[in-house]
């Protein structure tokens, strides 16, 4: 089942309409749906060939494909590159519908090939046909910052560069429709947005019995997805493997790293620079107010749902997995923190609320700029800003019963702290609302509660 990316697919019908050649980067995590998008974009054409690149020198490359998976094309047992844009040229046609061609993982053809892209261009550069040409890979920080150093000149000769993002939460609700609501909020914030990993979820089932049957499975795939995220992409997994545990256990700060793992700060500045460089770790900064002084200065935590899962539930005690049945496992480690633990990823879902409702006008304000005040005593979801310096603050509650008076009056403190004006408050909870709070709510015009039934 395909869902989302309407607006990458009206971007490469943009590309498809151009006179010219054209050569697109597509690149993003490993699973958010690379591969799917171009399907998806090709399925009604019958002018597409997709080449799957594996970790080999060229000269096996190019017999794999020669023997494998094209050899329709009449290749030569042991092709070069020239050989094979030569016979594909030859199988082209000329037309209104340029000529398709995916390259899938193409870092391996430049990592073990120089000839590659010379060849690709050159190509380009001579037939009289046109082509859209898909380079896609999955390794971000080698296309951000490699790639161009790699490939040289030839850079100049690429349209464009597009990276596939994770999918929000509507997709997942879309997705797993028959879930309830709250099961499809807790599963989106294990999952995350990575289509790759809603497969192995049966749509069919409940959320604790698919993270019993198919998560905790020693067998399935799912399992060790996070750990092998990490395996892939970096050496010396044993130092990055502690400070990930680090981070899940809320060691947020340099010197909380650097006293839980006593690795020298230099040495932890290092990792955690290459795990941001690859995706798997954020640094967030709290949003520039005049009560800096009560602010963080900033933070550090996994960006990636399931890594995050893995390195706080499955990683420490994976060994008990195989001494113990998966429900009881469950019911000690897992079951215990959902709560807590959706609540930390419950702001991605209100936020994607907020930019909706922000898009169809219907906030008290219509924001430009939104994001998180981290405080010394205390933190706010959201601060929303307009053009004209009008404010909306957001607090999100999943964790607890409901959203009290008090937790407003909170929300009131901090933004004194921040020394911000609050010029509209908005709570969501998944609980609902303490009496006096929705009767302020009713008399206020500028409280909003939203519950999930409003979401």
């Amino acid at each position: 089942m395909f869902v989302g990316r309407e607006s990458e697919i009206n971007l490469l019908k943009t590309y498809m309409k151009k006179s010219d050649d054209q050569v697109i980067v597509l690149y993003g995590l490993e699973g958010v749906g690379k591969t799917a998008l171009i399907k998806e974009f090709v399925k009604d054409n019958d002018k597409c060939l997709y080449f799957d690149c594996k970790p080999l020198y060229e000269r096996e490359q190019l017999y794999h494909w020669a023997n494998h998976s094209h050899a329709f094309l009449g290749l030569n047992e042991y092709p070069s590159f020239a050989e094979l844009f030569e016979m594909i040229d030859n199988r082209a046609t000329a037309g209104e519908d340029k000529n398709i061609i995916v390259f899938d993982e193409f870092q391996y053809l430049l990592k073990y090939s120089n000839d590659f892209t010379k060849e690709l261009f050159l190509f380009l550069n001579n037939s009289s046909k046109e082509y859209y040409v898909f380079l896609i890979s999955s390794s971000i920080e080698w296309v951000e910052n490699n790639m161009v150093k790699k490939i040289g000149m030839d850079a100049r000769n690429i349209t464009g560069f597009i990276k596939i993002k994770e999918l929000g939460f509507a997709s997942f609700r879309e997705y797993f429709g028959k879930m309830r609501y709250d099961e499809c909020v807790t599963g989106y914030s294990i999952l995350g947005g990575i289509p790759k990993l809603w497969t192995y979820f049966d749509r069919n089932k409940g959320l604790r019995e698919n993270i019993v049957n198919n998560l905790l499975d020693v067998n399935s795939p799912l399992l060790n997805y996070g750990e092998e995220a990490v395996k892939k992409e970096l050496r010396e997994t044993g130092v990055y493997n502690t400070i990930l545990c680090a981070l899940a256990l809320g060691k947020n700060k340099l010197n909380d790293l650097y006293n839980h793992t006593l690795f020298s700060r230099a040495k932890i500045s290092v990792y955690i620079k290459n795990l941001m460089e690859l995706g798997f770790v954020s640094k967030e900064f709290s949003v520039d107010t005049e009560g800096r002084n009560n602010t963080q200065k900033g933070i550090y935590d996994i960006c990636i749902n399931y890594v995050y899962f893995t390195y706080k539930y499955i990683f420490p005690f994976k060994n008990e997995l195989y001494e113990d049945n998966r429900a009881a496992f469950y019911d000690k480690h897992i079951k215990p923190n959902l709560k807590s633990y959706t609540a930390k990823f419950f702001p991605l879902v209100c936020r994607e609320y907020l930019e909706t409702m922000n898009a169809y006008g219907k906030l008290p304000i219509r924001y430009s700029k939104l994001g998180r005040w981290i405080g010394k005593l205390g933190t706010i979801d959201f601060v929303a800003t307009d053009d004209n310096d009008n404010t909306l603050l957001v607090l999100c509650n999943w964790e607890k019963p409901m959203i009290r008076f008090d937790d407003y009056e909170w929300l009131l403190f901090c933004a004194k702290q921040a020394k911000i004006r609050a010029d509209y408050c908005m709570l969501i909870s998944a609980q609902g609302f303490d009496e006096k709070l929705k009767f302020a709510g009713n008399s206020k015009k500028n409280i909003s509660l939203v519950t999930l039934d409003n979401m």
